[in-house]
């Protein structure tokens, strides 16, 4: 039986901002770990936080959870009382397996999607969980790979760009809804940068070893943040770091 890709989405209680219906219908058919997390001031342990505000952060982290749960997905709720974001969402993500990690953007809709190769690192990897996220869907994906010095654009093609479709049609994404874009260039990270304000989604593999510079640094979140557009960021677990240590 195949098991189903999962990602992890992060709020901010006891506010959190609403999540796109584009998303929630997106991610319906994959395992969601929503972690909502209530930052604790320093003189504050996180035991007393939670002792104090768990029934009004737990009703606002359900509030987020029920449009996921209605629309079919797998949904795993954690809550957390930290003084310590990053390392509490780190040690969240290995504990639940997360596949991606989702950073957060305004999306009206999410139909074309682009997938930005680098090599054949975490190909496997990017590939299935593009096709768990874009199974029976009319979506739209864009392969593209920046050829930098001493690459071909013969050698991109049969070496990452059919391997990567050959993957995802495999199962069961039609060809039909599968394009390639190579752009030669000396610096890759401005070009995903720039093609990803022509896009509604990025998908893209890990390229740092922490799940803290995936949320809060490095090419993703510049990219989330130059082009105003969400990504997900698919994680290679074979590069596992030991968890973090809990705070909370």
């Amino acid at each position: 039986m195949h098991t189903p890709s999962s990602i992890l989405i992060d709020v901010e209680l006891p506010d959190p901002s609403p999540l796109p219906p584009a998303l929630v219908k997106l991610v319906s058919s994959l395992r969601v770990v929503i972690v909502g997390w209530y930052e604790v001031p320093e003189q504050t342990s996180p035991e007393q936080a939670r002792e104090q505000f768990e029934d009004e952060a737990g009703d606002a982290l359900q509030e987020i959870a029920t449009p996921f749960e209605e629309a079919g997905a797998d949904v795993t709720q954690r809550l957390v009382f930290t003084g310590n974001v990053f390392d509490t969402v780190s040690r969240i993500s290995v504990e639940e397996n997360c596949d991606a990690v989702y950073i957060a953007r305004p999306a009206k809709q999410l139909q074309n999607v682009l997938v930005p190769l680098r090599g054949t690192h975490n190909i496997e990897e990017i590939m299935a969980f593009v096709a768990d996220l874009l199974k029976e869907r009319e979506t739209k994906v864009t392969m593209l790979h920046v050829i930098e010095k001493g690459e071909s654009e013969e050698k991109v093609l049969s070496q990452i760009i059919e391997p990567a479709r050959a993957r995802i049609t495999d199962q069961g994404i039609d060809d039909a809804m599968l394009s390639d874009r190579l752009i030669a260039s000396d610096d890759p990270a401005d070009v995903i940068i720039e093609e990803a304000e022509k896009y509604d989604l990025v998908v893209l593999g890990e390229t740092e070893p922490t799940i803290r510079d995936i949320l809060f640094g490095t090419v993703p979140e510049r990219i989330a943040t130059n082009s105003n557009v969400p990504v997900m960021v698919v994680r290679h677990l074979a590069d596992e770091e030991p968890a973090a240590e809990a705070t909370s």
